[in-house]
């Protein structure tokens, strides 16, 4: 299990490494590349913290690895589904959740 867990906090860290890296350029695209660009980065990035949310990794070491705030976990993990936006996907993270590497 804690091989498990270990891969799946390692792809948060990929993921938000990714999303951290990428949105220089992404902004300096055409505006709607860099929303794309940045939608499917935080999807790729909340699906990975949805998988190790789900393995049990605790939500304090998810979002360190992540490189957001907690409250972004807590928006994200299932137990507040009740706060998910209409169509049934979660909130993206401010810009000022994202933390800089």
């Amino acid at each position: 299990m804690n091989d498990l867990r270990e891969e799946a906090r390692q792809a948060v860290r990929q993921a938000g490494q990714r999303l951290t890296e990428d949105a220089a350029a992404l902004m300096a695209a055409s505006a709607e590349a860099a929303e794309i660009g940045l939608e499917t980065r935080a999807e790729e990035l909340r699906r990975a913290v949805l998988v190790a949310w789900s393995v049990g990794v605790a939500p304090e070491d998810i979002a360190r690895d992540a490189g957001v705030e907690i409250g972004v976990i807590h928006d994200w993990a299932p137990s507040t589904c009740a706060q998910a936006t209409p169509g049934g996907r979660s909130p993206e993270p401010p810009p000022s959740a994202i933390a800089s590497n």
